[in-house]
């Protein structure tokens, strides 16, 4: 009596269990998509520590980045002590040459000034002549020499106090 009374109904019945079938095969995937990607995530957090206590991994987080952050800190210090050294070392010298007296023919005459980013150092000067040669040493400090400076010497060590070489020779040093 109960399939007499469904059998009108049969054709209804077998589309909506196949609907539902076909909706439940779609919910069955999405389930299996999102169970993997949950699993992959998992994954990876475990690859950040050994144990997938997520306290222990951000105390070990937490950690690293003090350490880096202590060694970010010894990097500045020592790029600033690099920096501070760095300016008491000879800049690039600039050198000047010129014709010291009139009746030998070149330049062979020259004034070095050897200075750091302060303006201490010294200032060499060679000045040639036909029967000798001489060379001095004045100290500067602060961009000027208690001895009295000539004018190219004067020229040198402005030039290196300015950084500027325009129509100087730069010699680099090594």
């Amino acid at each position: 009596m109960f399939w007499s009374l469904l059998q009108p109904y049969l054709p209804y019945i077998t589309v909506g269990a196949g609907v539902l079938s076909i909706i439940c095969l779609i919910i069955a995937i999405v389930a299996l998509a999102s169970s993997r990607r949950m699993k992959r995530r998992l994954s990876q957090w475990k690859d950040i520590a050994s144990t997938s206590d997520l306290e222990d991994v951000f105390l070990s987080t937490k950690q690293a980045v003090k350490s880096i952050q202590e060694q970010m800190s010894d990097v500045e210090m020592a790029l600033a002590q690099m920096h501070e050294a760095l300016q008491r070392k000879v800049s690039t010298p600039v050198m000047q040459r010129y014709n010291a007296f009139a009746e030998v023919g070149s330049d062979l005459s020259y004034s070095v000034a050897f200075l750091d980013d302060v303006g201490d150092g010294v200032v060499l000067t060679s000045i040639y002549g036909r029967d000798d040669s001489v060379t001095y040493g004045k100290p500067v400090v602060h961009g000027d020499s208690e001895y009295l400076l000539t004018a190219e010497e004067q020229k040198v060590i402005e030039s290196v106090m300015q950084h500027e070489a325009s129509d100087k020779v730069k010699v680099k040093s090594l």
